[in-house]
C-alpha cells in the first residue's frame, strides 16, 4: 500500500475497482479478516471503506454487521434508467449553457481519450474511459445537488455498464459516436441538442441491456 494516500482511500479503491470488474461478485461477502490479511492493514481503514461503499449503492450492511456486495434486480437497473434517463440529459443542458473554458478542455480530453481506445477489449480501460467523460459533463453543470444526485447512482450504474461492455463489445463503438454528438453540442453550447443527445444515449444503453438480460 502506498504510504502517500491515506489507507481507507487505498482500501476504498482496492475494493471498489474489485467489486467493479467482478472480482468480487454481486453477492459475494466481504470477510474483513481476509482483506485485513491480502492488504497487510487493519480493520479501521477496511471499515471506513465499506462505509463510503455502502453510501456509493455498492455494499449492503445487515442489521448483524454482514456485509455482502449488493445484487442489483432487474426492477432495481429498471428504476436506475429511470433516474438517469431524466437526470443525465438535464447534466448536459447544464453542462452546454454553463461550461467554462477548462470544464471544456476537460470535457474534449475525456472524450479524445474514449475515441482512442474505442477499438480496446480491456474492460477497466473502456469503462474508467466512459466514467470520465460522463463525470465532465456532471462537473462542468457547476450544481452541486445534481452532482450529488447523479453520484448516488453510480454504484448501481458500475454493474450496468459492465453486463452491457461485456455482453456487446460493438456498444463501445457506438458510445463514441454518441459521445462525439454530445460533445459537439456542448462546445456549441446547444443545450437543448446536448439534452436530447444524452437522452438517446442514455435510452440505447437501456436497450442494449434489456436485450442482453432476456437473452439470459
Amino acid at each position: 500500500m502506498k504510504k502517500r494516500e491515506t489507507l481507507k482511500s487505498q482500501v476504498y479503491e482496492y475494493l471498489k475497482e474489485a467489486i467493479i470488474y467482478g472480482d468480487i461478485e454481486p453477492g459475494d461477502r466481504l470477510i474483513e479478516e481476509k482483506i485485513s490479511s491480502e492488504l497487510k492493514v487493519s480493520r479501521s481503514p477496511i471499515r471506513e471503506a465499506v462505509r463510503m461503499l455502502e453510501k456509493d449503492g455498492l455494499l449492503s450492511v445487515n442489521k448483524s454487521g454482514g456485509v455482502t456486495v449488493v445484487k442489483p434486480t432487474i426492477e432495481e437497473y429498471r428504476s436506475l434508467f429511470e433516474c438517469r434517463v431524466e437526470i443525465e440529459p438535464l447534466a448536459a443542458y447544464y453542462a452546454a449553457q454553463r461550461r467554462s473554458t477548462e470544464m471544456l478542455e476537460e470535457i474534449e480530453s475525456c472524450f479524445i481519450q474514449s475515441n482512442q481506445i474505442s477499438g480496446e477489449m480491456n474492460l477497466r480501460i473502456i469503462n474508467d474511459a466512459n466514467h470520465r467523460f460522463h463525470e465532465s459533463i456532471v462537473e462542468a453543470t457547476g450544481n452541486p445537488f445534481l452532482i450529488s444526485m447523479i453520484t448516488q447512482l453510480r454504484g448501481v450504474s458500475s454493474f450496468y455498464r459492465k453486463a452491457i461492455l461485456e455482453g456487446d463489445p460493438l456498444r463501445t463503438e457506438n458510445a463514441v459516436l454518441d459521445h462525439q454528438k454530445i460533445y459537439r453540442a456542448i462546445v456549441n453550447q446547444d443545450a437543448d441538442a446536448a439534452k436530447h443527445l444524452m437522452r438517446e444515449h442514455v435510452k440505447s444503453d437501456y436497450k442494449v441491456f434489456m436485450e442482453l438480460f432476456e437473452k439470459k
